[in-house]
């Protein structure tokens, strides 16, 4: 039976519906994006200004997985837009690319056509998963028009008999930019390889289909791979070694993952597995059927055996739910063709009542609720903004958990303790490797000393007082860590109120505690013992440590040399009191071996002090530092 022509209004109306419906939807989650998303981004921002596919510095690591997101995030980036506001740009493009794909695929001729394509797209408008990660920063709205594409090209030249490789080549190009975008994504070409001979047999004409198919995806990785070489020196990716270690733990936890993510796109689950036997009863070897289940089952297959996920709203369900609103709109197609009037009516009414329990399943849905209540990225920006501009001159080394957001704003070189962008971590794995959280299993902590970070954050862009992976543990195990670092509380007020617990090496060359002959400076900001006391920006631009009449500042363990000392504080009001004492012991505090207002000279016998600043007129005084300098005898 030919096939009645498409309506360009109705292709235009279900589209314009569908992607509304998304675009409103995506409201829900902003400001959303994720922390691994800012490590791309970082990648791109550099790139577009010049510092070529670096994380940091001079460091060439391949952290990334998802190199044509990186080129397009750089190229807008390039012309003057945020890097951020470029991968919500490309993420609305791509997931609105998605959806035409699924309307190109089965385009209406008439309304009760028109009904079924709807109805599989607004399953997608629906989901958490599109609208999240349409604004979450990641490539999966690149993914899914790629993906979408490649089917709803190859779906109806597979059936075409006669069709060979060279009608596979476009279909085949999508595939192949794919294989960039994601790495894994070598995944989907050889289930659309696969899906040749389940259509067509084991058959020349197959073969070279097949050959067509899969011939510029091989292209292009082995390209990949080449570029990989020369630019990095390596033939693996950090992100491959990181995040891909099949075990038995992570074949549960991703079966585990991808049953609670079917729980709450459970009617549509149902749905397209009710059009998939439909379809499949009339045709077995129907390509528009066959070619987005075989995707499917390959993609799941793979995502349980790396693990699952550990990003919310369900993003490796984002390819899933495409595949499946493909075979629902073939299956709705059939139904239309075919059912009688009330058999129809029927149908589209079970449908609709679907999707509404679908649409109430995903708003329940604690992971989807994980999306929208995650803010915790956005704190980077404030810690991030604070640290740039209070060490921009002296560009200390920080060593982070979440890799992605600080070192984004703060732009300070970086030390990636998970080891996603570091050359030593991957390549010395724990032996346990693989019995843990997918991607948070690598560290070490006595390397991470050994690079002598100024600045250490565990944990979130907040810190944490304790280690919580593996490098955090480990450092706080050996006695160094507590001997060389204080923790100090670091305030952020732009654009919103945050404080930061970061652990800061005293005696760092580049922002600590400086000595020289006869001459000891200490930075406000590590006088800050007072578990009260914060650091932040003063008024005049640099950090200070504030001293009130209730918040006095406080530096414990001072090592000074026997001596007299003339001490002076850089302070705003300058009015500052000073207190020093030997450490207490037993919880009863030495007697004050100097009390007085600043300048003043202090008598030293040796060893760790502990200095106390106070304000005493009664007003709150900004110190920039206290310096200590040797008076001759």
């Amino acid at each position: 039976m030919e096939r009645a022509k498409p309506r360009a209004s109705l292709v235009l109306l279900v589209f314009a519906v569908a992607f509304a419906a998304l675009a409103l939807h995506t409201r829900r989650f902003l400001p959303f994006i994720s922390d691994d998303a800012l490590i791309s981004l970082t990648y791109a921002k550099r790139l577009a200004q010049g510092h070529g596919l670096t994380w940091n510095g001079g460091l060439l690591v391949e952290g990334y997985s998802n190199l044509l997101w990186v080129l397009a995030n750089a190229a807008l980036g390039s012309l003057g837009l945020g890097v951020i506001d470029a991968a919500r740009l490309l993420g609305y493009a791509g997931m609105g690319a998605a959806v035409a794909a699924v309307v190109y695929a089965r385009p209406p001729s008439s309304l009760r056509t028109a009904l079924p394509a709807l109805l599989a797209l607004l399953f997608l408008s629906l989901s958490g998963a599109f609208p999240a990660w349409a604004v979450g920063g990641l490539e999966q709205p690149m993914l899914a028009a790629l993906l979408g594409w490649a089917v709803a090209l190859a779906a109806p030249r597979l059936g075409q008999p006669g069709a060979g490789a060279r009608a596979m080549l476009l279909p085949g190009l999508f595939f192949a930019l794919l294989c960039l975008t994601r790495l894994d994504a070598p995944v989907f070409t050889a289930a659309a390889a696969l899906s040749v001979f389940l259509c067509r047999g084991l058959t020349r004409e197959s073969l070279r289909k097949a050959f067509g198919l899969a011939l510029l995806p091989a292209l292009f990785v082995v390209g990949h791979e080449v570029f990989r070489l020369a630019y990095y020196g390596q033939w693996l990716p950090n992100t491959a070694l990181v995040k891909f270690h099949p075990s038995g733990k992570h074949a549960l936890d991703g079966l585990a993952y991808l049953g609670r993510g079917a729980l709450p796109a459970a009617p549509f689950l149902a749905l397209a597995a009710a059009a998939a036997a439909a379809c499949l009863r009339r045709n077995p070897r129907g390509a528009r059927v066959v070619l987005p289940l075989t995707l499917a089952a390959a993609w799941a297959s793979y995502v349980a055996a790396i693990g699952g996920d550990i990003f919310p709203a369900w993003r490796h369900f984002v390819p899933l739910l495409l595949l499946l609103a493909f075979v629902w709109a073939e299956g709705g197609a059939l139904l239309a063709r075919r059912a009688g009037g009330r058999a129809f009516a029927v149908v589209m009414l079970a449908g609709a009542l679907a999707l509404g329990l679908f649409a109430y399943l995903q708003r329940e849905d604690d992971e989807n609720f994980r999306a929208i209540s995650e803010r915790w990225e956005w704190d980077a920006e404030v810690i991030g903004t604070l640290l740039k501009r209070a060490f921009a001159a002296e560009q200390p080394l920080m060593a982070v958990d979440p890799a992605g957001g600080l070192p984004f704003w703060s732009e300070l070189p970086a030390l990636d303790m998970l080891g996603l962008n570091d050359l030593h971590l991957p390549r010395h794995p724990p032996p346990d490797l693989g019995q843990g959280p997918i991607a948070h299993e690598l560290g070490d902590g006595r390397y991470v000393l050994s690079r002598r970070p100024d600045l250490v954050v565990f944990l979130l862009p907040t810190g944490n007082d304790h280690g919580y992976f593996l490098s955090g543990r480990q450092m706080q195990q050996d006695p160094r860590f507590f001997r060389d670092y204080t923790l100090v509380r670091f305030e952020g007020r732009e654009p919103y109120r945050a404080v930061a617990r970061i652990w800061v090496r005293r005696e760092s060359e580049r922002i600590g505690i400086r000595r020289g002959p006869g001459r000891v400076t200490v930075p406000g900001f590590l006088v800050c013992d007072n578990h009260a006391s914060v650091a932040r920006l003063g008024r005049d631009g640099r950090l200070v440590v504030p001293v009130a009449p209730d918040l006095p500042a406080i530096l414990n363990r001072l090592e000074l040399p026997a001596g007299r000392w003339r001490v002076e504080a850089d302070a705003s009001p300058p009015s500052t009191q000073l207190r020093v004492s030997a450490p207490q012991t037993d919880n009863v505090p030495a007697p004050f071996l100097l009390d007085a207002r600043l300048p003043a000279v202090l008598d030293w016998g040796g060893g760790p002090a502990r200095v106390e600043l106070l304000a005493p007129d009664g007003r709150e005084v900004e110190v920039h530092g206290l310096t200590f300098t040797r008076v001759d005898e």
